[in-house]
């Protein structure tokens, strides 16, 4: 199966934001990344770190609450399957179509920035949300509120992104577990076993024999060389057995080490269910509260049925719907316009950033990129450097049939370079049109290409000797 994979994490401290936003420019080692392909990386709304923070804290309010949420970073990206299958335009499509949906269900103002990792296994891409309510205040819960409508928010990512780019949603009501409770009482066990003894004594050595004097008699001399070799015997065992001895010793420490280990691994443990527990305890206390008072507003409203006939109060009950259907679909449209055009505003971003990168194309003196910045720059003078003035596609067709029929490229290697480097498509949304154009008439070029190179070869070899 293909999944589209949406997930979420809650940044409640600065550094927090910091280091995400560190690791997402690659300005920290990374050792999961590749990077020869870190220039392959996208970015969206800020370049650096420093951009990124800047735009970050200006849209956060004046006052923040101690415990409150900052940003709440989401990951997209789809099973690493269905990410290999998918060509570069098609993943790009799908990360805009992504960006798209974040902007519109939580405003374009509010994501700060996002951006795309293609250095690493699986192509994916990440977002930063400031969860900035319409009062102006960090409110998370009205963004992501509780399990329920995190799944229903899984459920809309799926309908309106993934199934459009042939992706299904991962099963509803999955509960996996990390840890067995068998495997967490054989690890609470295994702290608490008891060390390895040294059983081996400390091994006890006489002094070597004295050697006799030059004038010793020779029975003295036999009887010292007897009771000599046999001191080099108990030395030799005494080494054994003391070599044994800090084997043992070492076991003992070792084992102690992976101990105390164990026994800080499950401290911490213990330390971090307390809080989840004390943080329950806090909810429930609340649902309780709220329980309560809608207990009593129920009893009130109780009352004020009766006043009323079923007709009326049905009535009012749907003018009420309609009015708030009317609120979403204002809120949706404002949401949508403001998504299109922040959207479009990184689109001609992207175009100026690509005309300001043709001349350091144009030094690398051959293949596609240099035809590509060659052409390029050739039609915006053209136009006196006006980018809105260039029939970008004709050039775009031009420059592949030049690479392609005159140089011989492959239509791959031209089609990447086009959608990564040609002004005409810093919009995401059109690299499947060309690389659809591409295929239908690169055969023909390459064909083109290959009788004139049979044609120039037949001409070598019936020529004048």
């Amino acid at each position: 199966m293909k999944f589209a994979i949406l997930r979420i994490q809650k940044l409640k401290h600065p550094q927090a934001v910091r280091r995400s936003l560190m690791h997402a420019f690659r300005e920290q080692d990374t050792p999961n990344a590749d990077m020869e392909r870190t220039p392959d990386n996208s970015h969206f709304g800020a370049s650096n770190v420093a951009e990124a923070l800047e735009r970050f804290n200006t849209r956060l309010p004046d006052k923040v609450r101690k415990n409150a949420v900052l940003a709440i970073e989401y990951l997209v990206t789809a099973s690493p399957e269905a990410m290999q299958s998918k060509s570069r335009s098609e993943q790009d499509s799908y990360f805009a179509d992504a960006l798209k949906w974040l902007r519109v269900r939580h405003g374009a103002e509010n994501v700060v920035y996002a951006g795309i990792h293609r250095d690493e296994t699986t192509p994916h891409m990440y977002a930063y949300v400031v969860p900035l309510d319409e009062r102006g205040k960090l409110n998370c819960r009205s963004f992501l509120g509780g399990a329920k409508a995190l799944s229903e928010m899984q459920t809309d990512f799926a309908k309106r992104v993934g199934q459009q780019h042939g992706l299904d949603r991962g099963l509803e009501g999955s509960k996996a577990r990390h840890t067995t409770i068998q495997a967490y009482y054989a690890r609470t066990n295994a702290a608490f076993a008891p060390l390895p003894k040294v059983e081996t004594p400390a091994p006890k050595l006489r002094p070597e024999p004295e050697k006799p004097g030059l004038f010793a008699t020779s029975d003295t001399k036999r009887a010292y060389q007897l009771d000599h070799d046999a001191w080099l015997h108990e030395k030799a065992v005494a080494e054994r057995q003391q070599e044994q001895r800090r084997q043992e010793i070492k076991a003992q420490r070792d084992a102690a080490t992976q101990t105390a280990r164990r026994h800080e691994a499950q401290a911490q443990e213990a330390k971090v269910l307390k809080t989840k527990l004390d943080e329950q305890k806090i909810f429930t206390s609340r649902y309780v509260q709220k329980a309560t008072k809608l207990e009593a507003e129920l009893a009130t409203l109780k009352g004020v049925v009766n006043l009323f006939s079923p007709s009326e109060i049905q009535a009012a009950q749907e003018r009420h719907h309609q009015e708030a259907a009317e609120r979403v679909q204002r809120l949706q449209a404002a949401r949508q316009k403001a998504a299109d055009e922040a959207y479009r505003t990184e689109v001609a971003e992207e175009v100026q950033r690509r005309i300001e990168a043709l001349p350091k194309l144009l030094r690398t003196n051959e293949g596609p990129a240099y035809t590509l910045a060659k052409n390029a720059i050739a039609e915006l003078t053209g136009v006196g450097g006006d980018p809105n003035k260039v029939d970008w596609r004709a050039m775009e067709l031009a420059t592949a049939r030049e690479a392609i029929a005159e140089h011989g490229q492959h239509s791959v290697k031209v089609s990447e370079v086009l959608t990564r480097h040609s002004p005409g498509l810093a919009d995401p949304e059109l690299h499947a049109l060309i690389c659809q154009s591409l295929e239908r008439v690169a055969p023909q070029w390459r064909a083109e290409y290959e009788q004139a190179q049979a044609k120039k070869l037949g001409s070598r070899q019936h020529g004048p000797s």
